[in-house]
């Protein structure tokens, strides 16, 4: 008998966060309205008093609370306003916009994101996963991150830069500076908000505890108060929320580590009293110091969806006619205009609406729309008009300030500065981009001496004095230490210098960037470089030739540079490189994908890559023709016979595929459709009176009326060339029947229909009842399951159906192990409430993917890992 998964109980997922966030009775919006005035004195002086009533503190209680009313309104003024610095509008009107006015709530996983992941059931963080935690947060769907903090002692906050990490713990900051901690669930907790990399630095000329540091780097802010001794005393009681921002800023491995090592001390000792922790950090260099520790959860800031992005700009657009007209009709009615203009600007260009995936990003885009600039689809043109924006701002405020206009403020000349200092800087502080003071002044006078300055000293000592006091692209980032506005920045100069190094001759870039194939540190430069080139010095040939060099020379890990190459080819596509260039890198792509021997992630990279440019199998809509025969069905390898001839599709149904369907009315067309499926498809169906146990699940996933697969917004998992997933049984059966109307040659008496259960084993197994596709033993490099990856943690989604060459059937089927459980026609079981799926999917063990398992899912269901694939066969009797 075959080998069957039994029915269990799902566990209801959860529905998307609304817009506000539940603390018992209270409730807030997040990102609404908050009052005019900042916290006064008097007022901090009742939070202060607030704050300790309850406890019996060493310190005198004078001094404590004046000390903690201090600190408090410090706090206050110090993140009451975001920080917009250097991006100024050309109205010369300096923005002062409440953080509280544009905060919008972020979500995150807990799971490192793709690429950096580990198995969702295993551990977080070293440590077993609770039950209830699962069924709370649902691994793998996003959550609100403040969820995860009100549950947690600890919280590791991972992000891409200008994901809103530093944003997130000033608004908390912000939040309990201002007395609102139960708004947001976290009660009265005193904020503590430090740079990891204030500490490192710390650390390198003494031996110092974190508690102590603490203590030291506010002492000055309450000039003789004792708010250092204050900080510890809420430490002691438990009543402190530690704010540890930026550790991938520490740029040493090593120094990264006793870092990493004195934190996990302090949360170790401190939580066991009441604290609450944040640390953030950037996905890069992460992985290799890894902090583990008993309530320490580890999450990861997921990409703005629409609704966050509509919020945003909702928030913008109102507190920016607020702040220019005041609360009245015209300034509701402006903002009601800019924020459809906006978005309108967002949503119809492909390009934008990606670089609209940030806070970072998107306030640049809402700065850019104010400013009058049309906004670009490629990052690329993006930066170079931020960049041009920022420096003739920069240049304007230091021409105010006294500086004579001419040469020295000229943008060009800036750029001539700045683009060899960011690749220095990127160079000496790869991923980090922070310096020293007088490592920049060296620098800056080097520079300045090329280019012939008369004065470079002077020339330097004057350009550190802009950034200070005019800073723009380039500030202070703390004390002694200087960096730019955003990493995003520095990557992009030093792609300018790369692309100015050459003067049309692509060897010298050639040299650098072959130099640093698998370095994550430079993969954006490298990308930026050939973007600057082909695009904006309008060099497609000089771009081209760095292209196809990396792919001959391949330096770095196997496909690494290969993969790379495809990715500049897309980013820069059309124009930046040739036609040629192009269908050169796909060739590569091709063999790169189909190689076992390369890391199967790259390999996936590779399929993604080919579907974005264009490239489609040859073979993507032919069958596979079966005989007649026995074969040896299920575990114990009964015989089975199947009696006739038939044909399977050579691959599941892709996106491009299933798009026909879509393109010409499939979904709006009632004869394709059942009747229990067009019930559904109009939203009439009522699941309790066939599929009773699918009523938790739609409670918490829209149907009715849907016209697309579910799953079309991701930009990976509607992949041309990647399986079609999140369609349900029904709409499966409404492609065939769509199909069967497309192939006019189909054998009489057989028609276009799913698969039966033992058609889709017996072309899977074949007649020798083999355990894989391909034979005895799971092969890693055949399938694209959760154990396929190197490291045992998966591939993190779908892949190209064409991938994996080595998995093939022997009738010459593919994908029948893994990447997507296919449905069946069959039912599982006698009261029909269950249909077979079949082959397992690329978040499912190996195990799953035999090719004798069979499991089953309501005909509702349409998971991220859930396709299907057709069959000409003799019709129903």
């Amino acid at each position: 008998m075959t080998e069957k998964k039994q029915p269990s109980k799902k566990t209801t997922k959860l529905s998307r966060p609304e817009q506000e966030i539940q603390a018992g009775d209270q409730s807030i919006a997040v990102g609404g309205s908050v009052t005019d005035s900042a916290i006064i004195h008097g007022e901090t002086i009742v939070l202060a008093d607030r704050f300790w009533r309850d406890l019996k503190p060493a310190l005198p209680a004078e001094k404590l609370r004046e000390a903690t009313a201090a600190y408090l309104a410090y706090l206050t003024d110090r993140h009451y306003y975001l920080s917009l610095k250097g991006m100024g509008v050309s109205d010369r009107v300096p923005l002062r916009l409440k953080l509280l006015d544009l905060y919008v709530p972020l979500k995150a996983r807990l799971e490192l994101p793709e690429g950096e992941t580990w198995k969702r059931d295993i551990s977080l963080a070293g440590r077993d996963i609770a039950t209830e935690e699962q069924e709370m947060f649902n691994l793998g769907e996003p959550v609100p991150l403040l969820k995860v903090l009100q549950k947690h002692s600890g919280v590791i906050v991972l992000g891409d830069p200008g994901a809103g990490k530093t944003t997130f713990v000033k608004y908390l900051a912000l939040r309990l500076a201002r007395g609102e901690g139960k708004k947001i669930g976290l009660n009265d907790y005193l904020p503590i908000i430090l740079p990891l990399a204030a500490f490192a630095n710390a650390i390198t000329s003494r031996d110092i505890r974190l508690d102590d540091f603490i203590a030291e780097y506010f002492e000055g802010i309450g000039a003789d108060l004792p708010v250092g001794p204050m900080l510890k005393e809420a430490l002691k009681a438990g009543r402190a929320l530690i704010l540890l921002d930026g550790l991938d800023e520490v740029r040493d491995i090593s120094l990264r580590n006793t870092v990493v090592e004195r934190v996990v001390d302090f949360f170790a000792f401190h939580r066991r009293e009441g604290n609450k922790f944040v640390l953030t950090s950037r996905v890069v260099g992460y992985r290799s110091v890894r902090p583990s520790a008993e309530d320490l959860v580890e999450c990861t800031i997921v990409d703005f969806e629409e609704d966050e992005i509509e919020e945003f700009v909702k928030y913008w657009t109102t507190a920016l006619e607020k702040q220019a007209q005041g609360n009245t009709a015209v300034a509701r009615a402006d903002a009601e205009t800019d924020r459809r203009e906006l978005l309108d600007a967002i949503q119809q260009n492909p390009g934008v609406r990606q670089l609209a995936s940030t806070p970072l990003l998107l306030t640049i885009l809402a700065l850019m729309k104010r400013q009058g600039v049309s906004l670009p689809e490629r990052r690329v043109q993006l930066y170079d008009q931020y960049v041009n924006t920022l420096l003739s701002t920069w240049n304007r405020a230091r021409s105010l300030s006294g500086r004579a206009p001419g040469r020295d403020i000229d943008e060009l000349q800036t750029v001539r500065i700045l683009a060899p200092l960011a690749l220095w800087m990127h160079e000496v502080s790869p991923g980090v981009g922070l310096v020293g003071r007088e490592d920049m002044r060296r620098k800056l006078e080097e520079l300045f001496l090329e280019r012939g300055d008369v004065s470079p000293h002077q020339a330097a000592r004057q350009f550190l004095i802009d950034v200070r006091e005019h800073a723009a692209l380039l500030l202070e980032r703390g004390p002694g230490e200087y960096g730019f506005i955003h990493l995003t920045f520095e990557e992009y100069l030093a792609a300018v210098a790369l692309a100015l190094l050459g003067q049309g001759n692509p060897a010298p870039i050639i040299e650098v960037l072959s130099a640093h194939v698998g370095e994550q540190a430079w993969r954006e430069v490298t990308l930026l470089t050939i973007g600057y080139l082909g695009i904006r010095q309008q060099l497609p040939k000089v771009a081209g030739e760095v292209v196809e060099a990396l792919v001959n020379n391949q330096p770095g890990p196997p496909g690494e540079a290969v993969v790379l190459a495809g990715d500049a080819v897309l980013d820069t596509w059309p124009g930046g490189v040739s036609p040629q260039n192009k269908e050169y890198v796909i060739q590569a792509l091709i063999d790169t994908l189909q190689d076992g021997s390369i890391r199967p992630d790259l390999r996936r990279h590779a399929g993604l890559l080919l579907g974005r440019l264009g490239w489609r199998p040859g073979d993507l809509d032919r069958f596979a023709e079966i005989s007649a025969g026995e074969y040896q069905a299920g575990i114990k390898k009964e015989a089975k016979e199947v009696p006739y001839n038939y044909f399977i599709g050579k691959y599941p149904i892709t996106n491009i595929q299933f798009a026909r369907f879509v393109k010409e009315d499939g979904y709006h067309t009632q004869e394709y459709w059942s009747h229990n499926g067009w019930e559904w498809r109009t939203g009439k169906f009522d699941a309790r009176t066939l599929e009773a146990v699918a009523h938790d699940w739609l409670e918490h996933r829209p149907l009715a009326k849907r016209n697309i697969p579910y799953y079309w917004h991701n930009i990976e998992l509607s992949n041309p060339i990647v399986p079609v997933v999140g369609v349900c049984w029904f709409e499966a059966e409404a492609y065939c029947n769509w199909l069967a109307k497309k192939i006019v040659a189909v054998p009489e008496g057989y028609t276009i229909r799913l698969p039966r259960d033992g058609e889709w084993e017996f072309a899977s197994r074949s007649e020798d009842g083999r355990e894989y596709p391909w034979g005895e033993g799971f092969d890693k490099t055949a399938a694209n399951t959760w154990d396929s990856d190197t490291k045992g943690s998966g591939l993190g989604g779908t892949t190209a159906v064409c991938t994996f060459p080595a998995g093939v059937s022997p009738g010459g089927v593919w994908d029948m192990s893994g990447n997507v459980w296919e449905w069946t026609s069959s039912w599982y079981d006698e009261d029909k409430k269950y249909r077979v799926v079949r082959g397992g999917s690329w978040i499912g063990y190996q195990w799953f993917a035999r090719s004798s398992f069979c499991n089953w899912s309501i005909p509702l269901m349409f998971n991220d890992d859930l396709g299907f694939r057709v069959v000409i066969a003799p019709k129903d009797l």
